[in-house]
This record gives C-alpha cells, structure tokens and sequence, in this order.
C-alpha cells in the first residue's frame, strides 16, 4: 500500500454566530420589540466571541451592522421620548382648553334656552308667581329650585333639545350618567312627576338670576365649594379631589359660568365671593323682577 505523503485533513466549516444574528435583529427591531441597548450588548460579546475563536465562528459584518443599528436606534428612542416629554404636557394643556371652550359653548345654549324660555313666560321658572308654577310644575311639588326639574321641564327640553349640552366635556364622571338622559329623554317631563336626574348634569343654576338684569349669574359649572356664591371658591382636581363636586378636569380657581345677558366667560375665584367681580355686580343690580338685592343662592 502506497503511502500518501500529503495526507488529507477535513476541513471545519465556521458556524455563523448567534449572538450576531441576535443583535442585528435587535438593531432592526429595536424600536418596535427590543431596547437598542440589548443589541449593542449582544453585538459587543458576538465580536469579542468571533475575535478569539479562530475562525471557528463566523458572522463578524452582521454583528457589527447590528452594534451600528442598535446604537443608532438608542439615539433615536432618546429623540422621541425627549419630544414626547416635551409634547405631551403642551397636547394636554391644549386638550384642556379645548374642553373648557366646549365647555363655555354648552354654557351658551344654556343660557339661549333659559333666555328664550323667559321671552315666553316673563320670567325663569323659578322666578314665576305661584299659580303659574303650578301650572309649569304639576305635581311635582319645589322642583322649581332643582336642576333636575327645570331641565325636565317640557318646555325647557323643546330650547335645550338634547341631553348633550347638560354635561361638561370638563366632567367626564357624569359622561356615563349623561348617555343615560340621552336615551330617556323624551320620557322626561317634571310635571308629570319624572324629573330628570342629577347625576348626569354638570351645571348649576343660580336663584337670584333675573332676565331683566343682565349683571346677574345664571349658570356655573358644578365645582363650587359652597351653595352660595357670596362665599363659594372653584374647587380644584388638584386641591379637592375628594370633594362630590369636584370636576376632574378643572383645577384650583377654574370654573365656567353664565350671566343673563348671554354672555359667558370663564372663571377663577377673583370673580365669586360679595366682593368679586361678577358676584359683586351680580349683589348689586337692582330694578328686576324680584324686590331686593338678588340672592346669591345656587341650586344643583
């Protein structure tokens, strides 16, 4: 037998590294799946492996794209979450006021039906003499100073007609109990003895409200520390959270409220109070269809 001086040897085919695979798949995806971070580390070990296996393990380019990828994908998850740090506070303040104005908008026709309903009765409903009350009211007896009975009034649906404007985009806890007045409300009506419920109205009303003097409040949102303006504050999300009439999206000296002029306009604690600037003026008109100063009482 004839000896092979050169004798063959089996040749070792390189195996491609995992760790590199893993890394570029990090790099890719990065953004979507897996931190950036991960595949830098994944990349690093995969080119220290390589380096010291002697050719053994192959897959230095993929580990390296996937180092390059990842580090890239760092920087820019850094560049979106410092916008979105930047960002969201900016959206949020404008969300808010953009509640507040559809706020004021609900606020408005509050007052246009309130108006209107004056035009053809001489007068809000609680203002009007016994007998005509008792002809607006039925048998449902000191519902004149509820926002539920004169919400549920017949004729106060026909100027309001829809459910939606009685609850503040500013005041999303009564937003479920308002989807239930808007499916009920044609069964309504507070003379007949069904007055609408509360629970899904925003708003309050002010019983020294005349239609013949334009100084006087008319409506508030609900957040009032006390049922009487001469000494109530806006309670605040962030000062009364804890407080039923708080609305979660108002802060500490934010409100909205409603003169009888028709003019609506939002509001901190410089305007409640005997000596404020609305309720000031609101104490002091006179000359309406009530003897007096007019009350500064509210009714919810």
């Amino acid at each position: 037998m004839e000896n092979n001086p050169y004798p063959q040897t089996q040749t070792v085919t390189p195996k491609t590294s995992g760790l590199a695979i893993a890394s570029l798949i990090c790099g890719i995806f990065g953004l979507l799946f897996l931190p950036g971070l991960l595949g830098v580390i994944l990349g690093i070990i995969a080119i220290s492996r390589i380096n010291s296996s002697n050719g053994a393990i192959k897959g230095k380019g993929l580990a390296i794209g996937g180092l390059v990828l990842s580090g890239v994908t760092m920087v820019a998850s850094g560049v979106v979450l410092l916008l979105a740090s930047m960002l969201l506070p900016a959206l949020g303040k404008a969300k808010a006021k953009a509640n507040r104005l559809k706020c004021a908008n609900n606020l408005k026709q509050i007052s246009v039906a309130h108006i209107s309903f004056s035009a053809e009765n001489d007068g809000f409903p609680w203002q009007l003499p016994p007998p005509a009350k008792k002809q607006l009211f039925g048998i449902s007896r000191g519902m004149d100073k509820s926002v539920g009975g004169v919400f549920g009034l017949e004729e106060m649906k026909q100027e309001l007609w829809t459910a939606k404007v009685l609850v503040s985009p500013c005041d999303p806890a009564r937003a479920s109990a308002n989807e239930e007045l808007q499916m009920l409300w044609q069964s309504y009506n507070t003379k007949d003895g069904n007055p609408m419920p509360a629970e899904g109205i925003s708003y309050v009303l002010c019983e020294g409200a005349d239609d013949l003097l334009g100084d006087t409040v008319l409506s508030l949102t609900r957040n009032l520390s006390s049922d009487d303006l001469a000494n109530a504050t806006w309670l605040g999300a962030d000062s009364d959270p804890d407080n039923p009439n708080t609305m979660e999206e108002l802060n500490f000296s934010q409100g909205q409220l409603a003169r009888t002029d028709g003019s609506v306009q939002q509001s901190s604690n410089f305007d409640l109070g005997e000596q404020g600037m609305i309720v000031g003026d609101h104490i002091n008109s006179q000359g309406g269809r009530s003897p007096g100063n007019p009350s500064t009482r509210i009714f919810r």
